[in-house]
């Protein structure tokens, strides 16, 4: 069977943001990072401010450890499989999510825990089991979740300064709990996983 190629994953050829494209934009709440050429939907309804991604001619490689901020957005705004950008499963106990322990996982995990990744339908939530990289020589469990609770953002932090703004931290999380970052440019939306059960089974 050839391998997958996810909806969400990211290409070779992808091309963020360049920070020329960026500037300083004057508000009644204070200054915040903007684009020089600002179009509609740069900014979701937090205001926060996302990346554009360019996509090449050449489709380049699939990289599987890499998520395109667009499509990843769609999916995870509309609880769409990552792989195919269709509905994802649900039942009674909830959508379909694959999860994994990570460093700053909470104890309770894997209630509570966060993820930037899509939920899945069955069909894909196995294949991707045998043909993921990285799921096939990790630990990860499929769950059931009721509540997968719109969290925030993740993104670059950018840093004003005399001439402009330079970056200071990638992959900081900004919750929706708190006053936006300014100076974030979010590439991956990030939701709370609630009301969570291990499955073996979908």
């Amino acid at each position: 069977m050839p391998l997958l190629t996810p909806y969400v994953a990211s290409r070779s050829t992808d091309r963020g943001t360049p920070q020329s494209a960026l500037t300083i934009e004057f508000t009644p709440n204070g200054p915040r990072l903007a684009y020089r050429d600002p179009r509609p939907g740069d900014r979701d309804n937090h205001g926060n401010l996302w990346v554009r991604v360019e996509e090449s001619p050449d489709p380049g490689h699939v990289q599987y450890d890499s998520l395109h901020p667009t499509r990843q957005r769609t999916c995870m705004q509309h609880l769409l499989c990552q792989i195919c950008a269709r509905p994802a499963d649900r039942n009674k106990e909830g959508w379909l999510f694959i999860d994994w322990r990570h460093e700053d996982s909470p104890p309770t995990w894997p209630e509570k825990s966060l993820t930037t990744m899509p939920p899945l339908c069955t069909e894909h939530a196995h294949i991707s089991a045998r043909q993921c990289p990285f799921l096939r020589h990790g630990e990860h469990h499929l769950l059931r979740v009721r509540k997968p609770h719109l969290h925030g953002v993740s993104g670059t932090l950018y840093q004003r300064t005399a001439t402009g703004w330079t970056t200071t931290d990638n992959g900081q999380l900004s919750p929706y709990s708190k006053p936006r970052h300014p100076g974030m440019l979010a590439y991956l939306l990030v939701r709370q996983l609630r009301g969570t059960t291990i499955v073996k089974h979908p």
